[in-house]
């Protein structure tokens, strides 16, 4: 959401209005070597002052019929003195202020809607932004979309952001979810979880070999690992990094869901998590659903035509300190490379991926993943 702060130079009221308004790259691997018994070669991978408007009636300067002429005079001066000093003024203020060019933009809450357009007769609301009418400043969208009133009489935005440009779930969202693992028992294993579609999978780590690579932790047990200090109640994450030497596809961490099958989650919506990146660590994460449509053993994608492995993905991008994401299907998207599908079959997933492109070093830690409804 943008909103924009106007600066308020003057009190008095205005005649005048001043109308505001790949080579591809998707590192993604086609799952663990213990769980297909194969390596296998991914993804390369923003004075109000015009004359002022003087009523006679209710203006000193205008009541003068009945003085004499070397008082009306004088008076006539005042008011051209005063009308000088406002010209003065309003030459003074510079282009900037006069034609809105002096507008703070200020980013709140990631790329929503950016404010509306203004004009004299108040103009169209953009997207997520309020609209302005007369002198009023258009309302800003909150970041869950709602539209602001305006000051002076701006009608309210029309409200939403997009939901497929940024992917964190906002301060206090309540989420139906189904919990995959918050890693408290701290093994790889995925628990069974609710209702009648039991998991059985597992996490592991995934690279693509490259000699130069150094991924860690070296035993994958070490995958789950003490977080400190604690994140509120949870005192466990999955914790990974590498340097910049895997040059091919990349490398990261993944689990699957049903013993190297494929696992009926059409029920859900997304994805949820937690995740940080280490100080130095690159902070732009690749998540991807991986289904039949494009794994290697789902009998769907041509193999033999490099038509697997284009598995639907986003970015997500870290901070230093946690960051609770929300990924939902409908914004995924495929890298162009491989064998195209329309959607990614939630009816028949096979596991996750957190990745990083090739050359990219990275420490990461997520936490709390669950789909959600």
């Amino acid at each position: 959401m943008w909103a924009a702060h106007v600066a308020d130079v003057g009190a008095a009221p205005s005649i005048c209005v001043v109308a505001q308004r790949n080579r591809r790259r998707a590192a993604g691997a086609g799952g663990p070597a213990g769980a297909a018994g194969r390596r296998r070669r991914g993804d390369s991978h923003v004075p109000r002052p015009c004359l002022p408007f003087i009523r006679a009636e209710k203006h000193p300067i205008f009541a003068y019929e009945d003085l004499g002429t070397t008082m009306k005079t004088k008076m006539l001066r005042a008011l051209v003195g005063y009308a000088g000093e406002c010209a003065i003024a309003v030459l003074g203020l510079g282009c900037a202020q006069i034609f809105g060019f002096d507008k703070d933009y200020q980013v709140d809450g990631g790329a929503y809607g950016g404010g509306g357009a203004g004009g004299g007769d108040g103009g169209s609301a953009a997207e997520g932004g309020g609209a302005i009418t007369g002198s009023g400043a258009g309302g800003a969208a909150t970041s869950s979309g709602s539209g602001g009133a305006a000051t002076g009489g701006g009608a309210a935005g029309a409200g939403g952001g997009d939901p497929c440009k940024v992917f964190e779930a906002m301060p206090g969202e309540v989420l139906d979810l189904s919990l995959i693992d918050d890693m408290e028992d701290q093994d790889l294993s995925i628990p069974t979880g609710d209702g009648a579609s039991p998991r059985a999978g597992l996490w592991f780590k995934d690279n693509d070999l490259s000699p130069e690579g150094i991924h860690e932790p070296e035993n994958e047990l070490d995958l789950m690992s003490t977080v400190d200090p604690p994140r509120g109640d949870s005192l466990v994450a999955v914790h990974t990094s590498a340097n910049d030497g895997f040059r091919d596809w990349g490398a990261g961490v993944a689990f699957f869901l049903d013993n190297d099958d494929f696992y009926d989650a059409s029920k859900y919506r997304g994805i949820t998590f937690w995740a940080r990146a280490g100080e130095s660590s690159t902070k732009r994460m690749k998540v991807m659903f991986v289904d039949r449509q494009t794994r290697h053993t789902g009998g769907i994608c041509d193999l033999e035509a490099d038509g697997c492995y284009d598995h639907f993905h986003q970015y997500v991008v870290l901070a230093d300190d946690w960051k609770r994401f929300k990924l939902p299907a409908a914004c995924l998207k495929q890298a162009g490379f491989g064998d195209q599908f329309d959607a990614p079959a939630m009816d028949q997933l096979w596991g996750f991926y957190f990745f990083f492109d090739p050359g990219q070093a990275f420490d990461v830690w997520i936490d709390d993943v669950a789909f959600y409804r």
